[in-house]
């Protein structure tokens, strides 16, 4: 039997899902496009808030709040539901993910930031742009301003930096990013990035 995940209301997770086998679950922009319109959909119909998020061409991460409804009940539909559309779309049957989500409960604001300059630095560290701005499929060119999107919260987060606000999370993010590996590491091995 499983061992039922921690959760009381307003409990802030990292999350991350993977595609079977490590294969492509966005394979276009429509499969993105689609799966953050779901997305949407499920963090309405559940109350709970997005704090950050990164699509990668395999995988997931967000940065999830819950409001008064259990984490696995956002994640079961917003599941269930790609997943249908992706074998529809690509005349597939079966298991679209790896497994059940993986997740990791932050407890303490520290954590939380760091989780946050995580996934906004998913894609640079796999080599796929150089600077996090440059990534389309995730929440930071929202955080900086470059785009609009009807899905993230980000006021939680800048509201860290004071008056620095959108230029002390760059900062975080993109220039005290190099001080901290080991801290990302840690981050890696509690979600299962790490073999």
């Amino acid at each position: 039997m499983r061992e039922k995940r921690i959760w009381y209301p307003g409990a802030i997770y990292h999350i991350m899902q993977r595609g079977i086998r490590r294969n492509e679950i966005f394979e276009n922009q429509t499969d993105y496009e689609t799966f953050l319109t779901i997305l949407q959909r499920y963090l309405v119909a559940t109350g709970c808030t997005l704090h950050a998020y990164c699509l990668m061409t395999n995988h997931y991460h967000l940065l999830v709040q819950t409001g008064d409804i259990e984490i696995w009940k956002m994640m079961k539909g917003l599941a269930q539901e790609y997943a249908q559309y992706y074998n529809n779309a690509k005349s597939l049957s079966g298991h679209v993910y790896d497994d059940r989500y993986k997740s990791c409960i932050i407890q303490d604001d520290r954590y939380f930031l760091q989780v946050s300059r995580y996934i906004h630095l998913n894609p640079v560290k796999a080599g796929m742009v150089t600077k996090p701005e440059q990534y389309k499929w995730s929440s930071y060119q929202t955080f900086i301003g470059r785009k609009k999107d009807s899905i993230t919260n980000y006021e939680k987060t800048l509201l860290y930096f004071g008056k620095e606000g959108v230029q002390g999370y760059i900062q975080f993010v993109e220039k005290q990013g190099q001080r901290y590996n080991e801290e990302e590491e840690q981050i890696s091995a509690s979600i299962g990035e790490r073999k």
